[in-house]
C-alpha cells in the first residue's frame, strides 16, 4: 500500500525531462523509487530503462498499468495523449503527475479530473515554477505589503526552444504545438499562485515564423486583467535565444524584479526596489521538482495536496485555451 510502504513510479513515456530532471527527484526521496518506463518504441524503453537502471520496461501502455510493482505514474508523453494514459492510469489505481498542459481540452482535461476523484487517486499537474525557490520568494513579498497595492506585472518567457524539445511543439498542431499551451500555461498559473486570484479577462496576438509550419505560433504577447484592475503583460516566444526570462511585480509602494527566473534550472536574481533603496533578495536554489514530489507524497500518504493538482491544471489550461481564442478571433475573451 502507498499510505505506509515505497511509491514505485512507472514512467509514461520515455522522455528528457523525465531522465534529465523527474526521475532524479522521484529517487531523491526516501519513499520513493521509479522501477519502470513504457515506451512504444521497444529499442528507446530498453535503452532507457538500462541507463536509468530501471528493472523493466514496458511497450504497451496496458501492461504497464498491470504491474504490481507500479503505484504511481508520471506522464511525460506529448499532450495529445495524456487524457487516454491518465484516465487509464487512474481506472488502474495508480496516482497520476501528469505534465502540463494536462490535454488539449477543457472537456478532456475535466474528465481526467473526474476520473481521479472517482478512482480516489491523486492527480497532480506539474507546474514547476511554483516550486522555484525564486517564485516563492516573490509572492512572499507580494503577500507581505511592502509594494503596495499590485497595479501591474510583466512576464517574460523570451527563450530559444532547443533543438531537442522543438521537434513536435514547432511541428505538429495535433500535439497542442506552439508557445501557448508550452509557455503562456505556465504563466497563468504561475500568477494564479502570485494573486491566489483568477484572471478575469485577456486578450493577445500571436505570429508565426519562417521556423514553424502549419501556421503554429511561436511568438505571442498577451494581457491579463486580474481582480482589483491589475494588468499583466506576457511575452511568450521560442524565437530569443539571448534574452533570459525575467518576472515584474509592480505596486503602489514598491517593485520586486526577477531576472532568469523562468525555465527549468535552479537560478536566478530578485531585487527589490522601494523608497528605501534597492536591494537584493536571498535565495536558497533548490530544485523545484523535488518539493513537487515531497507535497505529491504528503498527498498520497493523505496530509496534503499537490503543489498544483487537477483543478491547477484545468483551470490553466482553459486560460490558456482562452488566450488562442483571443488571439484568433481578435477579441478580448472575459470570463
Amino acid at each position: 500500500m502507498t499510505e505506509q510502504g515505497k511509491i514505485k513510479w512507472g514512467l509514461i513515456g520515455a522522455s528528457n525531462i523525465a531522465k534529465q530532471w523527474l526521475a532524479g527527484s522521484i529517487n531523491k526521496h526516501p519513499a520513493c523509487d521509479v522501477v519502470s518506463v513504457y515506451s512504444r518504441d521497444e529499442k528507446r524503453a530498453s535503452d532507457y530503462a538500462r541507463e536509468l537502471k530501471l528493472q523493466s520496461y514496458h511497450t504497451s501502455l496496458e501492461s504497464l498499468l498491470a504491474d504490481p510493482d507500479v503505484n504511481a505514474v508520471y506522464i511525460s508523453t506529448t499532450n495529445d495523449k495524456h487524457r487516454e494514459e491518465a484516465i487509464a492510469a487512474a481506472e488502474a489505481g495508480k496516482h497520476i503527475l501528469c505534465e502540463k498542459p494536462l490535454t488539449l481540452s477543457a472537456a478532456d482535461a475535466e474528465a481526467m479530473v473526474e476520473a481521479a476523484r472517482k478512482a480516489g487517486v491523486v492527480l497532480a499537474t506539474n507546474h514547476h515554477l511554483r516550486n522555484m525557490a525564486t517564485h516563492r520568494a516573490i509572492k512572499d513579498i507580494i503577500k507581505s505589503g511592502e509594494l503596495g497595492e499590485i497595479t501591474s506585472a510583466r512576464i517574460g518567457f523570451t527563450v530559444d526552444l532547443p533543438g531537442d524539445l522543438a521537434r513536435w511543439r514547432l511541428n505538429d498542431p495535433s500535439t497542442g504545438a506552439g508557445v501557448v499551451l508550452d509557455l503562456t500555461v505556465h504563466d497563468v498559473d504561475l500568477l494564479r499562485y502570485y494573486f491566489d486570484a483568477d484572471p478575469v479577462a485577456v486578450t493577445a496576438m500571436g505570429l508565426t515564423s519562417g521556423r514553424a509550419p502549419h501556421g503554429i505560433k511561436d511568438n505571442v504577447m498577451s494581457i491579463w486583467e486580474f481582480p482589483g484592475r491589475l494588468l499583466v503583460v506576457c511575452q511568450d516566444t521560442f524565437l530569443v535565444p539571448f534574452g533570459g526570462t525575467a518576472v515584474e511585480i509592480h505596486g503602489t509602494k514598491g517593485s520586486v524584479h526577477g531576472a532568469d527566473v523562468l525555465w527549468q534550472k535552479p537560478q536566478g536574481r530578485i531585487t527589490v526596489r522601494t523608497q528605501a533603496g534597492t536591494r537584493d533578495v536571498p535565495v536558497d536554489h533548490v530544485v523545484p521538482y523535488d518539493k513537487t514530489i515531497d507535497d505529491f507524497v504528503d498527498a498520497v500518504r493523505g496530509r496534503g495536496k499537490p503543489s498544483a493538482d487537477g483543478i491547477d491544471g484545468l483551470k490553466s489550461l482553459r486560460f490558456a485555451l482562452a488566450a488562442t481564442q483571443a488571439m484568433d478571433t481578435g477579441r478580448t475573451v472575459r470570463f
